[in-house]
């Protein structure tokens, strides 16, 4: 994965690019399955980016089969520790 600076960090009032920046990381990818990208993201470890995006990532995907845009609350919750572990990775 790419590493990410604190630019990269979309706005949280622009749903487009928040959504576009979830979707950027792919939990199904990482952890082989949905099944095991969900119990990741429902433990809400939230102590690496891994972690972090994987919430994030499937805050939206479950908002896109809603059509909602929850997923945007759950980035306004999870934006300060993604700024905390990106200026720890840097």
């Amino acid at each position: 994965m790419n590493r990410l600076a604190i630019e990269d960090l979309p706005d949280p009032d622009n749903s487009q690019a928040v959504f576009a920046f979830a979707m950027s990381f792919n939990g199904y990818e990482h952890f082989g399955s949905f099944s095991a990208s969900m119990t990741a993201a429902k433990q809400r470890k939230r102590a690496t980016l891994i972690d972090v995006r994987n919430e994030l990532f499937t805050a939206a995907r479950a908002s896109r089969h809603m059509d909602s845009e929850a997923y945007l609350n759950s980035y306004r919750e999870l934006l300060p520790i993604l700024r905390e572990l990106i200026a720890a990775d840097t």
